[in-house]
């Protein structure tokens, strides 16, 4: 998948998300804009939540029903990105099914119970080589159940794997 098609696809994800924790913050907004009102990709968090005063990263991985891993990108473009660079209180990972939702600190503490190896590899429309781990997508289910909240998608919801899969 391209960077187009992928940026579009993460953008409807983080949209989707937004809706939610407006139900917890109405004020809550998807942070990618400068004072200025120019784009930017903000390193921090996806969405803040103003009255909580945290932000929520949102990971949308549909890929995962097939590669059975969740990807974790801690590098790219030879600088710490993602999980490595993360201000953010909440992940929250959409695969189709769920939303898993879990602490960063929570993410690393199972990546190194279960002594993942960082991998890389370079993705359609990148011109480096991003950086990341690979988790066992079922292994990481059962761990957020006790570290984490899941949350099944119901079937007539958008991001619902077939709905958004298929659309």
């Amino acid at each position: 998948m391209g960077f187009d098609k992928s940026k579009k696809e993460g953008d409807i994800v983080e949209k989707e998300i937004l809706k939610l924790l407006q139900k917890k913050d109405e004020k809550a907004f998807i942070d990618n804009k400068d004072k200025e009102g120019n784009d930017v990709i903000n390193k921090k968090w996806d969405i803040y939540l103003p009255n909580f005063k945290y932000g929520v990263e949102v990971k949308g991985d549909y890929k995962s029903k097939d590669t059975e891993n969740l990807v974790v990108e801690v590098e790219m473009f030879g600088r710490p990105s993602a999980l490595s660079v993360t201000k953010s209180r909440w992940w929250v990972f959409v695969e189709g099914y769920r939303f898993i939702w879990i602490k960063p600190l929570e993410i690393y503490r199972f990546i190194e119970l279960n002594q993942y190896k960082r991998t890389h590899w370079t993705g359609n429309g990148d011109s480096q080589p991003k950086y990341a781990y690979l988790i066992d997508h079922e292994d990481f289910v059962k761990y957020c159940w006790k570290h984490g909240v899941v949350e099944m998608i119901p079937e007539s919801h958008i991001l619902y794997y077939d709905n958004f899969t298929k659309r």
